[in-house]
């Protein structure tokens, strides 16, 4: 891939990045009174957030073996809808059982998003500039996060909670259509 390739695709992961942080920052601070009303009590929100990261920290080696067999953008697609549906789920779910699921498949896709979205970044950026190139990447989807965080409980009072898990989900999924236009080198095997 070339150096003007590989900056025209690192811009647009900015920004689609920047638009999964907006969005997972309006729902962040909730997230987690929504999973401590649906895990049945605060004792029980340790198990289901402990089964997300053993779940996440199993996936990542193989997220890594395969993204460099297979491309990382499959996996980002993957991830992304599989973030949207998981989102929505969280709005129509009733039991504890359900929401260890559901944090289970979330643990899936963070550890594949993170482990796909850093090897990404080592492939777009060059050597020489590369910590350069990850400190602004770092520093845009931050700032964007921070942006949703800030936005996020006055959203919550105007339109409930509900509203800003299906709107998460909606942005999730209508903004990974703009990775259709990244060009991925050649597949390292």
């Amino acid at each position: 891939m070339n150096s003007e390739s590989a900056r025209n695709n690192l811009i647009l992961f900015t920004t689609v990045s920047s638009l999964w942080a907006v969005v997972m920052g309006f729902i962040g601070p909730f997230y987690v009174l929504q999973v401590e009303r649906l895990s049945g009590g605060v004792e029980k929100l340790g198990l289901a957030f402990s089964i997300m990261v053993l779940v996440q920290s199993g996936s990542t080696y193989l997220a890594g073996h395969f993204s460099d067999k297979l491309g990382r953008k499959p996996f980002l697609f993957l991830t992304a809808y599989a973030d949207a549906a998981v989102l929505f789920m969280y709005t129509v779910i009733t039991e504890p059982y359900q929401l260890y699921i559901l944090q289970a498949l979330l643990g899936v896709t963070n550890g594949v998003g993170e482990t796909v979205s850093t090897s990404l970044l080592g492939d777009l950026t060059m050597t020489e500039k590369r910590g350069k190139s990850i400190g602004k990447f770092k520093a845009f989807v931050s700032l964007s996060s921070a942006a949703g965080l800030f936005c996020g409980g006055y959203l919550v009072k105007l339109y409930g909670l509900k509203y800003l898990f299906y709107l998460a989900s909606a942005v999730v999924a209508l903004s990974t259509i703009l990775l259709l236009f990244m060009h991925e080198g050649d597949k390292k095997g």
